[in-house]
């Protein structure tokens, strides 16, 4: 926060901050749940013969608690960290879509959270990839690089669906308490 702000910038500044702080919480959480569950059910899968298996008894809740602090962790970072406003709005104008609002815009709500989610996969896959793969059940990198490929797609709709999602209660959230949010 700079020094030389009157008084309402300062309130200005932590409204928006506190609205984006409720903002990467109330999304973040969902997204990680999902993305958590789903790599779960993942790990206890085989496909062989044309037949899916899923042997829920092997999910392990601890390694599913620590994946999923590591990845809301990460989430959260990345929300407040990276300028995904600008990088959405810079996105979607490559497009060419109508960029000034994302109320009631639903290209813009698509696009801008297609980047986004393609943001937050780049960091958070391949880190709980290699915290399961070396960290929790020593593997090696063959089997790290082959998991980070076969769940590569399914990861990313995973991610875009629970965050398009979660996007709206979130949003509406952090508009009540920064209506310029």
């Amino acid at each position: 926060m700079k020094k030389n702000m009157t008084e309402e910038e300062r309130i200005a500044y932590r409204k928006s901050k506190k609205a984006l702080f409720v903002y990467a919480v109330l999304c973040n959480i969902p997204v990680s749940f999902f993305l958590c569950l789903f790599s779960s059910i993942s790990a206890c899968s085989s496909f062989s013969e044309g037949t899916l298996t899923i042997a829920f008894r092997m999910m392990n809740f601890r390694d599913f608690a620590i994946n999923f602090v590591v990845s809301f962790f990460l989430a959260c970072c990345i929300s407040n960290f990276v300028p995904l406003t600008r990088i959405g709005r810079w996105f979607t104008g490559l497009f060419g879509v109508k960029n000034d609002t994302y109320t009631g815009n639903m290209q813009y709500r698509l696009l801008a959270t297609l980047i986004t989610s393609l943001i937050f996969f780049i960091i958070i896959s391949p880190t709980l990839t290699i915290l399961n793969c070396f960290i929790l059940y020593q593997k090696g990198w063959e089997t790290a690089i082959f998991s980070f490929l076969i769940n590569m797609p399914l990861m990313l709709l995973v991610g875009f669906v629970s965050s398009l999602i979660s996007d709206i209660t979130a949003y509406k959230a952090a508009h009540k308490i920064d209506n310029t949010f």
